[in-house]
């Protein structure tokens, strides 16, 4: 699934397209609330600190939901993410991301991968897509 996403009403929807095609896919309740965490955290930064667009794609792949996000603008966060002080007011996305996700990579067009496991799912190769 693609889409662009321009506004916070943009991003809500989006969540609510991704989170029904991940329900269909039978991922459990628990992994799609971690992807909507991970899309919000992600594009909500997108939104909040480049003034740009950003494009979102989200899909089943093996045993794995993989969620990509880039912004129109140059946008890049750091490789490594820190537990930010339980006090400060902001600093915690990537943190948060990062506590969720498998795995966090940057992709050859200066976007972000995130893959988030889906538990109790009988192991499937990474290059099978889910049908």
């Amino acid at each position: 699934m693609f889409f662009e996403v321009k506004n916070f009403q943009a991003l809500r929807k989006a969540m609510e397209e991704l989170s029904e095609y991940l329900e269909e896919s039978d991922v459990p309740e628990e992994e799609v609330f971690d992807s909507k965490l991970v899309v919000s955290e992600l594009v909500g930064n997108v939104l909040r600190h480049s003034d740009g667009v950003a494009s979102l794609e989200g899909e089943v792949r093996g045993n794995f939901i993989e969620i990509k996000v880039r912004s129109s603008v140059c946008f890049c966060p750091p490789e490594k993410s820190c537990c930010p002080d339980v006090m400060a007011e902001g600093g915690r996305g990537l943190f948060i991301v990062d506590s969720v996700c498998t795995e966090r990579s940057f992709t050859e067009d200066g976007g972000i991968r995130v893959r988030i496991e889906i538990a109790g799912r009988a192991s499937i190769p990474d290059d099978e897509e889910e049908k």
